[in-house]
């Protein structure tokens, strides 16, 4: 009986556990992770992740796309190595930019990728412009036989990791007790 408990509670756990880290698979891309920061308040969280907004990002304010107190922030990011497509066998990275959404419970907050899009400058055979990425339609991603297609082969490793990443900084940075300065040496 025991032994059958323990089953149930693993099996349970991991049908309704929610995900901690993104990834990107055949089964699509990760729709958001929740990250445990225990003994943190709603509104510590929503404080801190302000904060780290300022010390991040270059221009705090224009980054920050929508807010509620202590309920979710939405931040506007760009990086010009989190989008990189295989073509004619060289990896060619294009600008990115990236729309998140963190809300906040007691213990934990949500961390989520609303929204992806990359920009292709005009050419003699594209229009060019910003394009979203989607994985809704994750089988542009794969083949039949499960396996990433090569224009994609960077994709599994680089968005997710970009996105991990972010998040790490984000916990470590919520959980520390001190805001780190930007410049040490003054």
């Amino acid at each position: 009986m025991r032994k059958l408990l323990c089953l149930f509670v693993m099996v349970t756990g991991i049908t309704f556990g929610q995900e901690t880290e993104f990834k990107l698979t055949k089964d699509g891309f990760t729709d958001y992770i929740v990250t445990e920061c225990k003994d943190k308040t709603a509104a510590e969280m929503y404080k801190k992740t302000l904060d780290w907004i300022s010390v991040t990002y270059k221009n705090p304010k224009e980054v920050i796309k929508a807010q509620i107190e202590n309920d979710y922030v939405r931040i506007e990011g760009a990086s010009s190595s989190l989008i990189c497509l295989n073509i004619l066998g060289m990896k060619n990275c294009f600008d990115t930019k990236y729309q998140i959404e963190i809300s906040f419970k007691e213990g934990k907050y949500k961390f989520d990728v609303i929204e992806l899009q990359y920009y292709v400058a005009p050419g003699q055979y594209t229009r060019g412009g910003w394009f979203p990425e989607n994985f809704e339609k994750i089988d542009e991603y794969y083949n039949k036989k499960g396996e990433i297609k090569g224009r994609y082969k960077y994709y599994p490793e680089t968005i997710p990791l970009y996105f991990n990443v972010t998040n790490t900084k984000l916990k470590e940075f919520i959980l520390s007790e001190s805001i780190p300065s930007k410049k040490s040496d003054w």
